[in-house]
């Protein structure tokens, strides 16, 4: 090989890294959009409403379910996430998923883990930033 071409094949190859580079950051913004903190007060009231929803749910598990949905969005739009369905959290999409039977058995089983993955939502984003590092442990939900 001659020098121009090896030059011409580093150039190639530099700019297929820088690209990929690139790529990989953006792909690392777009997975969690950048949000607004939650209030302490904001915080105590998101963790009130979401004991209430997780008792209801042995006495109304569809209710329970369409309640955890409606909080978690609002406590998205509190904090001002983009709420379009793929901008959603991947455990809000999964949590839809299984409420409606389309991955998992469905019923009162889908719902009960739906529920599920609408708390571990609700401790990712109710919590304070410098707590998200640290996971609380799960507790099961009867159903």
């Amino acid at each position: 090989m001659t020098t121009t071409t090896l030059v011409i094949l580093g150039v190639i190859v530099l700019a297929v890294i820088l690209i990929a580079v690139m790529m990989v950051s953006r792909a690392g913004r777009m997975r969690r959009p950048a949000l607004k903190p939650l209030a302490p007060e904001s915080r105590d009231r998101y963790a009130s409403q979401w004991d209430r929803i997780e008792s209801r749910f042995v006495d109304a598990p569809e209710d329970a379910v369409k309640e955890a949905d409606a909080l978690i969005l609002a406590l998205l739009g509190e904090r001002e996430h983009p709420l379009r369905e793929e901008k959603l959290p991947a455990d809000m999409q999964k949590a839809r998923r299984l409420a409606t039977g389309r991955e998992g058995k469905g019923g009162t089983e889908g719902m009960r883990q739906a529920l599920l993955m609408y708390r571990s939502v609700i401790e990712e984003y109710a919590r304070p930033a410098d707590e998200r590092t640290t996971r609380d442990p799960r507790r099961e939900i009867a159903s």
